[in-house]
């Protein structure tokens, strides 16, 4: 699952998904978008993964799209050059990249440090938890640029922080730093630099204690922004995960960690 820009380590019931581009600061491209989502499907399919941490090598989790995209030939000028229809499918491919993340049946953990702005904030913002950097750069910095925040800040920033301060930061297009990110309800914590990417390791692999049914529908009801739908997920999970422990003859704090289905429906 390994390319040119995105790197898939496998420990146990844990996977390392690492941007490769730290000459770049992870800047983002077409190739790099093509081996996340290439990489995340893949891991959703192996039905012993049950939890990811995503993360840039080097100094910064991600700058953000590449300035090579915004020249002649790049992602950008494609997109502009195209018919509406043509350009639509070209920014729905590029938000397939994130997307795979909210559908994935375990949880990802975003491990953030040095920089992250535009496609980089909006690639964490995807993930289920962010771990942060005291001193992280954060902006969701389109509007500062007259362009949209178009791979999902509009959706997940809401999500996470409320409608007031999402819009706040996507028309601001302001920097804030780790622990205002905390504040923010943005990110579960904020530690050293250098502490970032073991916290993160060591919160997923707790995570991966449980078994991947619970954690597949858990996570499915949770993101469900209906109630109605929610509990439904929930209810079919539960369903789900109490025959399994029945069935393997065993009490709930026992259950086992082997793989189970995704969530249906």
């Amino acid at each position: 699952m390994s390319g040119a820009t995105v790197q898939v380590e496998r420990r146990g019931a844990l996977a390392r998904i690492a941007l490769c581009r730290p000459e770049r600061h992870n800047a983002q491209n077409l190739e790099m978008w093509r081996e996340l989502r290439t990489a995340g499907l893949r891991l959703g399919e192996d039905p012993e993964v049950r939890a990811a941490v995503l993360v840039g090598e080097g100094q910064s989790f991600s700058s953000g799209l590449d300035l090579a995209e915004m020249r002649p030939g790049g992602f950008l000028h494609a997109v502009a050059e195209s018919s509406d229809a043509d350009a639509l499918t070209l920014i729905e491919e590029a938000q397939a990249a994130f997307g795979w993340i909210g559908a994935a049946p375990f949880p990802v953990v975003a491990a953030v440090r040095g920089v992250a702005v535009g496609a980089g904030i909006q690639l964490a913002l995807a993930c289920d938890v962010r771990i942060v950097a005291e001193d992280t750069t954060l902006a969701v910095a389109e509007l500062g640029l007259g362009a949209v925040p178009d791979l999902g800040a509009t959706v997940d920033l809401p999500r996470v922080v409320g409608l007031e301060r999402a819009l706040d930061l996507i028309l601001s297009a302001r920097r804030f730093d780790g622990n205002e990110a905390v504040a923010l309800g943005l990110a579960l914590r904020a530690v050293p630099s250098a502490e970032v990417e073991s916290e993160a390791l060591a919160y997923a692999e707790r995570l991966a204690a449980a078994p991947r049914a619970a954690l597949a529908w858990a996570k499915a009801a949770t993101r469900e922004k209906d109630s109605a739908r929610s509990l439904h997920l929930a209810a079919l999970g539960q369903v789900e995960c109490v025959r399994a422990m029945l069935t393997a003859g065993i009490s709930p704090r026992a259950t086992s960690r082997s793989a189970a289905t995704t969530p249906r429906g």
